[in-house]
């Protein structure tokens, strides 16, 4: 994270960055004191575009020879595309809180209510100690209304959610398991390979299944999947998670509006401020068609759904020929005018 003077971009006051990984502070050269410029993408989010005073960049100085949550030794890891810096310590406080974060967030279990603050407190206070414990919350009702902040009222708002919860889909469950690289587009890729069937998927692990097969997928993220199940701790927690939730089954209406749009294998990119979508929910309705949903123009890109505000994104598709569609052209081809 990048902490700065804070700045005013479109309105807003900002003073934070992502700086992703290490290999994207190398190529920048960042070091604390440097100046530099601040955008903010897709109108949203904080990004760091140029540092204004380069030169000797010395990572071993740099980076923690030591996580600062636990004092645990640090390694760079070669993530792919780019250096990524880890504790391997799973005791680490830290790693277990991003993890239940991860269990909950958007993308997984979609659980409401299970802030960052309120998983702190109610891990220390011995209340989850795995991810299962979620489900078991009911246990510890009196004890959470009685919390500051809290009410009944809260408490059953978060209850309520806790069980929708467990009516989840395929992509949501394998996302919850944490395996490195896996999110939306590769938890996709598994449904459909697999007819949306977790023991399907295992027995193929088991098997040894060679994933790289599989659109998208290398020889990292095979060995990612094959790694986190020869683990008997995350066998157990698939198992177990297993028998708490119940996965959707794909609806034939929806399997056949994957096939019988113009948008199916497609490439489909989107740039600029959409008035019925987040960038979330506009990547889950691409998706929902049988698309990909691309981050940016190339010229493997088939569409571009162009919204307010639109940058780069719109003169690169116009020279690669890309067709442009406005947010309600993309709606009436997808056949929901919303």
């Amino acid at each position: 994270m990048a902490i700065f003077d804070t700045v005013e971009i479109d309105g807003c006051e900002v003073s934070r960055a992502s700086l992703h990984n290490l290999t994207f502070i190398k190529e920048l050269e960042l070091m604390p004191g440097c100046r530099i410029l601040v955008s903010k993408r897709n109108m949203i989010i904080p990004h760091i575009e140029e540092n204004l005073d380069r030169g000797g960049f010395d990572c071993v100085k740099l980076y923690p020879m030591n996580c600062p949550c636990c004092a645990a030794p640090t390694r760079i890891e070669n993530g792919g595309a780019a250096e990524i810096l880890r504790c391997d310590n799973t005791a680490c406080s830290a790693q277990f809180l991003r993890k239940f974060l991860h269990f909950v967030g958007k993308k997984a279990l979609d659980i409401e209510g299970l802030s960052e603050a309120t998983l702190e407190k109610f891990i220390s206070k011995g209340w989850l100690k795995e991810f299962t414990d979620i489900f078991r919350l009911d246990r510890y009702a009196r004890e959470i209304t009685a919390m500051e902040s809290f009410g009944e009222k809260s408490w059953r708002r978060l209850w309520d959610s806790i069980q929708r919860s467990r009516n989840t889909t395929f992509e949501r469950f394998v996302i919850a398991m944490d395996i490195p690289m896996i999110g939306r587009s590769a938890s996709r890729e598994l449904r459909h390979r697999f007819n949306s069937n977790l023991d399907a998927l295992k027995e193929a692990v088991i098997n040894g299944f060679d994933f790289t097969v599989l659109n998208d997928f290398g020889i990292t993220l095979h060995n990612n999947i094959h790694a986190w199940f020869r683990k008997e701790e995350n066998k157990k927690f698939w198992e177990e998670l297993k028998t708490m939730v119940n996965i959707e089954s794909t609806n034939a209406a929806a399997a056949a509006e994957t096939t019988n749009n113009p948008f199916t294998g497609k490439t489909i990119v989107v740039t600029g401020k959409l008035e019925h979508f987040t960038r979330d929910t506009i990547n889950a309705r691409i998706q929902s068609l049988g698309a990909k949903a691309g981050d940016s123009v190339s010229k493997n890109t088939d569409f571009l759904i162009c919204g307010e505000k639109a940058g780069s994104k719109l003169d690169k598709a116009r020279a690669l020929g890309v067709t442009v569609l406005t947010e309600q052209e993309f709606l009436n081809m997808a056949g929901n005018a919303a």
